[in-house]
């Protein structure tokens, strides 16, 4: 039996963006946690930045949960974490 994996990301809109760098260290940072609004994304969300807190020394966090899975944040929701959090986590949360 042969198996194929196939990568699911695509190439970012736009053209000419890219990921943002990560920062040096989470000691003292605000991460911003992005929920799909599926069941159990909050969930995951909150154990892996609980963890960060504990383990990284990250200060705070700012939740943002979409209305639907199917949709991205919105620009104004972009732009609000952009000027708040440090690193952004999103969880699929099924």
């Amino acid at each position: 039996m042969t198996v194929t994996l196939v990568d699911p990301t695509l190439p970012m809109a736009g053209g000419g963006n890219s990921a943002a760098q990560r920062p040096a260290s989470l000691d003292g940072a605000v991460l911003g946690l992005v929920s799909n609004g599926k069941t159990h994304a909050k969930r995951i969300l909150g154990r892996v930045a609980q963890n960060l807190i504990d383990s990284h020394g990250a200060r705070d966090t700012v939740l943002l949960v979409k209305s639907t899975a199917n949709l991205p944040a919105t620009p104004e929701e972009v732009e609000a974490l952009a000027a708040d959090v440090t690193a952004v986590i999103a969880a699929i949360g099924d």
